[in-house]
């Protein structure tokens, strides 16, 4: 436990300096102990605890930040295909360069994108068609973050929030779970459910 504590006190520290959010504490051995408690590849989830590496609200500075991220040591990237808060695009530009400058193979990139509904997307930039069938807007999504994130699969897929109901949300799941059996995507995944009634079956 003492390990894993101090693990995320490194995690946090070297994230907090990613952002220019503290000026009280000098970068380079944060870094160079963060990077001694990383492994050079990604991490099985079932291994130990990890740090993901968010990227929204980053706009026009996501890619520099992503390689800073990557170059700092950090392995896992999240992001979504929601152009309203992520630049998935520059998440695919910054973990690309820093691979190459790293000598680091796609395989020791952990990647996470997202699938957004409708009403989470800014009506002018949606990412996807937004009049086609449910099931197509979700691999549409999928073949975009595919060409965002310059990769040919997702370590980890999510459903970034539930759908307004149950006969929904098992088209968008059921969608991701084709693209797993495809083998674009590892592993799915869903994330903000607030409601209970969300989860009751």
């Amino acid at each position: 436990l003492v390990k894993i504590r101090n693990q995320l006190l490194l995690d946090y520290v070297s994230t907090r300096y990613l952002l220019g959010t503290t000026t009280t504490m000098a970068p380079i051995p944060f870094s160079l102990a963060f990077l001694l408690l990383c492994q050079a590849s990604a991490f099985k989830l079932s291994d130990r605890p990890t740090l993901k590496y968010g990227t929204a609200w980053k706009k026009d500075a996501t890619a520099d930040l992503v390689y800073k991220a990557i170059k700092s040591g950090f392995r896992h990237i999240d992001t979504a295909c929601q152009p309203r808060h992520y630049n998935e695009g520059g998440v695919g530009d910054g973990w690309t360069a820093a691979a190459r400058d790293l000598n680091l193979s796609r395989e020791d990139i952990w990647i996470q994108t997202k699938f957004s509904g409708i009403d989470a997307h800014d009506p002018n930039d949606v990412p996807y068609d937004a009049n086609a069938p449910l099931e197509d807007r979700v691999m549409q999504s999928l073949e975009k973050s595919l060409e965002n994130l310059q990769t040919d699969y997702i370590d980890s897929w999510v459903m970034h929030g539930p759908e307004d109901n149950w006969d929904d949300h098992w088209k968008v799941w059921k969608t991701m779970e084709s693209a797993v059996d495809e083998g674009k995507v590892h592993q799915l995944g869903i994330s903000n459910v607030y409601r209970l009634e969300d989860v009751q079956w």
